[in-house]
């Protein structure tokens, strides 16, 4: 007895199996996803025969049935023996175990299975005759068969981008903002419509006259108010009324105040939108 020992499957083994898949399909049908999980453990030339260990991968799912026992109908002329060899699977409740060969007494000492070559492999029918196995004539026609027929193999051109075409002046660059949540409850202050800008040149004396006694008013009007309201002592209103009547004479402040009324003359109020 002779043991073999190889990391993958040999091209006997491979095409047995396959051979064996499609034989016991109604018994075991998942048969060959078992083989493509699978790998091969210890091998024997058994004298007579072969045997090959199959170890499955134990995280794949139950097989779909649990038949035990050696099962198949595959047969192969293997080297130079003069009558078929037959192969053989072992399942325990679904679960494949490994692959038998049987050469019927013929003595197989001699042929080294790893690279022995063979052919004519063909299963029998349950007449028992023998059919054989060519995967190419088993396979049911299909649509997507032809897919893989044809003869143009050049790659697609690369998808050209259209050229850009202007079709007139960009009217819009973005969105206008949105309006401001205080505008719209109490309205906005704009530029009033046909409003001049403003001249920054200091005003005449007849402005600074007016302006001037705008300002007295407002400051003793404000005086009056503190006194009232914040309930501030006359004399200390009076002081800084004086104080702030003193300031505002100097010319820039009185410039400065110019220009700031102008410039408010320019503005007017709009309502908040209903």
């Amino acid at each position: 007895m002779k043991t073999i020992t190889i990391s993958r499957f040999t091209r006997l083994e491979s095409d047995i199996l396959d051979a064996l898949a499609w034989d016991l399909r109604d018994i075991a049908p998942d048969l060959a996803g078992q083989f493509a999980e699978s790998l091969p453990g210890a091998r024997r030339n058994t004298g007579s025969g072969l045997f090959t260990e199959l170890i499955v991968d134990r995280s794949r799912p139950p097989p779909l049935t649990e038949p035990t026992g050696r099962f198949g109908t595959v047969h192969a002329m293997v080297g130079d023996l003069p009558d078929p060899v037959a192969f053989l699977v072992e399942l325990r409740q679904g679960r494949l175990l490994a692959l038998h060969g049987d050469a019927y007494g013929q003595d197989t000492c001699a042929l080294d299975f790893a690279r022995v070559p063979f052919d004519q492999v063909f299963t029998l029918n349950d007449q028992g005759d023998s059919v054989a196995f060519d995967p190419a004539a088993l396979m049911q026609p299909s649509p997507l068969l032809d897919l893989h027929q044809h003869a143009d193999h050049q790659p697609l051109p690369h998808p050209v981008d259209p050229p850009l075409i202007n079709l007139g002046a960009l009217q819009r660059v973005q969105d206008a903002k949105p309006q401001d949540l205080m505008g719209v409850l109490f309205g906005t202050v704009e530029p009033a419509a046909g409003a001049r800008p403003v001249d920054e040149a200091s005003p005449n004396k007849a402005d600074q006259t007016s302006l001037l006694i705008g300002v007295w008013v407002a400051i003793a009007v404000g005086a009056v108010v503190m006194t009232v309201i914040f309930r501030l002592p006359w004399p200390f209103a009076i002081f800084l009324a004086v104080m702030l009547g003193r300031l505002v004479r100097k010319p820039r402040v009185l410039s400065a105040l110019g220009r700031a009324t102008r410039r408010l003359g320019q503005y007017e109020y709009r309502p908040p939108q209903q």
